[in-house]
């Protein structure tokens, strides 16, 4: 009796703690809503759950923002709208039984249930913008790839999505405006839960990566290698955060990567000796991303010259990294990058290094050279650095034909900031001993 008794309360206390933690859900979620509708306090946030079901990939991805102001992660056909000037939060929901389906129903109980204010029938959205619109409140959206020139667009900015465009007509007084960066700023301050989340992501992306720059040798094609990152991602997290990228040579030359996405062959292509491989890869848990990378020769050897470029340029990087803190922001941090680089010019040996540390120092001709947030999705840093934002320092540059990049992921503290992706190689020698070890 004795036995069961404390078995009773053990079970009782983890019911006790469950029900806690979904209470601090609940709470954190109310109060992403009431920051974003501070950010848009002019206007009304309205955010379309991601709509595309695609039955042939690996599962269905929430919109990230949905996703981070909803906690609902299967909601096709679902709108959110926070009203910036009252606070309040609607979820316009598909009728029951639409394809795709959702998670929450609408009515009192679901509103209760999600704690948000109002959950009710999708229907009901044109009133409700009526309404929002007479008042002269400005409905705030997120853009996506434009898909018509100018010219040819229904709409003034032609990145609108196909559904702000048929509001557009429907509301033709209203102002509709994109979100800018407002959205990811609200985004990038982590949470404890967050943290957590996202450095699980970040060590099963460690994993991953190792995995696919074992994989790289002459005469191994992109896709082999891509493969073997999204195996290790599957293995330790829950798949892939974005498509990985193993490219090599001309391929690892920006703005050439960009092309993968679009082409049927997704630029793939056998690594040949001497080439340099742009290894980026990312995985995921819970919806959290990691993403992180290095420059890995094919041969598993750096060249010379390829040795004395990537040498400087992981000083560069190193020179960045020591500075990353509160405060810091993307210009003072090229600043950095480019007072180390010309620390070393009258050094360096080989008319190669002397070409990459002129072009790399100069702003201009490192266009993709970056700093980014990562959280549930990539996005922009909107001023400087601030403690508790999880960002990848990822300097992006070319000389001599071959792709030089190396990105991290790191947590940002006031006095400093923490890597976490660690245990990983940088300088030429290190990334060589690397490849040799055994898996």
């Amino acid at each position: 009796m004795k036995t069961m008794f404390w078995r009773f309360l053990a079970i009782m206390a983890a019911f006790l703690a469950a029900r806690q933690l979904s209470g601090a859900d609940l709470k954190e979620l109310k109060e992403r809503r009431q920051r974003a509708a501070t950010a848009f306090s002019d206007g009304v946030l309205l955010l379309h759950s991601k709509t595309t079901m695609d039955f042939l990939s690996d599962g269905y991805r929430e919109e990230a923002a949905f996703y981070y102001l909803t906690g609902l992660e299967d909601s096709p056909g679902t709108m959110l709208a926070i009203v910036g000037k009252s606070g309040e939060s609607w979820l316009f929901v598909p009728a029951a039984g639409s394809k795709g389906g959702a998670e929450t129903m609408p009515g009192e109980e679901a509103a209760r249930k999600v704690d948000l204010d109002h959950v009710v029938d999708w229907k009901e959205m044109q009133g409700f913008l009526a309404d929002q619109t007479s008042l002269g409140a400005k409905i705030y959206y997120k853009p996506e790839v434009a898909m018509l020139p100018e010219n040819l667009s229904a709409t003034k900015n032609n990145r609108a999505p196909s559904w702000i465009q048929v509001l557009e007509k429907n509301f033709p007084t209203a102002d509709f405006q994109p979100v800018g960066a407002k959205l990811y700023t609200l985004m990038a301050v982590e949470s404890r839960t967050e943290r957590h989340d996202s450095n699980m992501a970040a060590r099963a992306t460690v994993k991953a990566f190792t995995a696919g720059a074992r994989s790289i040798h002459p005469g191994a094609s992109q896709r082999e290698v891509e493969l073997a990152v999204v195996d290790a991602c599957w293995k330790q997290g829950r798949g892939v955060s974005f498509w990985p990228w193993a490219m090599a040579g001309a391929n690892s030359v920006f703005p050439k990567p960009f092309e993968s996405e679009s082409r049927y062959d997704h630029l793939d292509s056998s690594m040949q000796f001497g080439d340099l491989v742009r290894l980026d890869v990312g995985c995921e848990w819970q919806h959290y991303q990691g993403d992180l990378g290095r420059t890995i020769p094919v041969s598993s050897h750096f060249s010379d010259e390829q040795r004395e470029v990537w040498n400087i340029f992981v000083a560069a990087y190193q020179s960045v990294r020591r500075e990353l803190k509160e405060g810091l922001t993307e210009t003072s941090a090229f600043e950095i990058w480019k007072n180390e680089l010309l620390r070393h010019r009258e050094s360096v040996k080989s008319l190669l290094a002397q070409r990459a540390i002129e072009t790399w120092s100069e702003r201009k001709n490192v266009p993709y050279w970056q700093m980014h947030t990562m959280n549930l999705d990539a996005g922009s840093i909107e001023g400087p650095l601030r403690a508790g934002m999880v960002i990848d320092f990822e300097p992006i540059a070319s000389i001599g034909a071959q792709g030089y990049y190396l990105e991290d992921m790191y947590l940002i503290r006031k006095d400093g900031a923490t890597v976490m992706t660690p245990g990983l190689p940088y300088t030429a020698e290190e990334i060589e001993a690397f490849l040799a070890q055994k898996p």
